[in-house]
């Protein structure tokens, strides 16, 4: 079965030697933030570092033993130093498969947290993040983007703004509900914030840590 490795992190070249070590290849998506207390990234600090957002394909043959290379080599325990997660693919180019999978099986997700995607108008990632943590998730990830084309579009009578903050929290299964509901309560599309919320199974994670 092929994977999605996505890792949250500040240092391309550790993390491409250990990806390279396993012959995966990877793209940098963009750069993000975290949205940890301002407080409290200063006292690791992590205040000023941005992390980039890098993808890659992996076999699940080899997924345990990469992540805990990685999370021991980039010291994910640390708190602020990054995160890294793992999506099924639930289908995949057989060309991909035939290279990268030669078992080729297909795995009930049996694990236990769900990666949650905001999309908000630009500077509502903050109440984002209050919104979750009223329901006890814990720190995320702020990307940066925009929306296709240059200026605000109308899509079943709602204003779409071209910049876009795009939260990503990565929660426990039993309270992603919550999470969600409380999300959309505050920065849903019925709100300023103009929110679109979604969540996508996740199979293993590292470097999460509770605040």
């Amino acid at each position: 079965m092929i994977k999605l490795l996505v890792m949250i992190y500040n240092n391309e070249k550790k993390l491409k030697n250990i990806l390279k070590k396993y012959k995966l290849n990877f793209n940098v998506m963009t750069y993000g933030s975290g949205t940890a207390s301002l407080s409290l990234l200063t006292y690791f600090g992590l205040d000023k570092v941005k992390k980039s957002l890098y993808f890659s394909l992996i076999p699940s043959t080899i997924e345990e033993k990469v992540l805990q290379e990685l999370e021991t080599k980039l010291n994910l325990k640390q708190i602020g130093e990054g995160i890294g997660f793992t999506i099924s693919l639930m289908s995949s180019n057989k060309f991909i498969k035939d290279i990268l999978d030669k078992e080729g099986d297909m795995m009930e997700n049996k694990d236990e947290y769900e990666l949650i995607i905001t999309i908000v108008k630009e500077g509502y990632s903050d109440l984002v993040m209050q919104a979750a943590k009223k329901e006890k998730a814990t720190g995320g990830t702020v990307i940066y983007g925009r929306s296709l084309g240059s200026s605000r579009t109308i899509l079943a009578n709602l204003t779409i703004e071209p910049e876009k903050d795009i939260v990503l929290n990565i929660v426990p299964k039993e309270i992603k509900k919550q999470v969600m509901e409380s999300i959309n309560k505050e920065t849903g599309v019925k709100t300023e914030a103009r929110g679109l919320i979604m969540s996508i199974p996740i199979d293993n994670v590292i470097g999460l840590h509770e605040e």
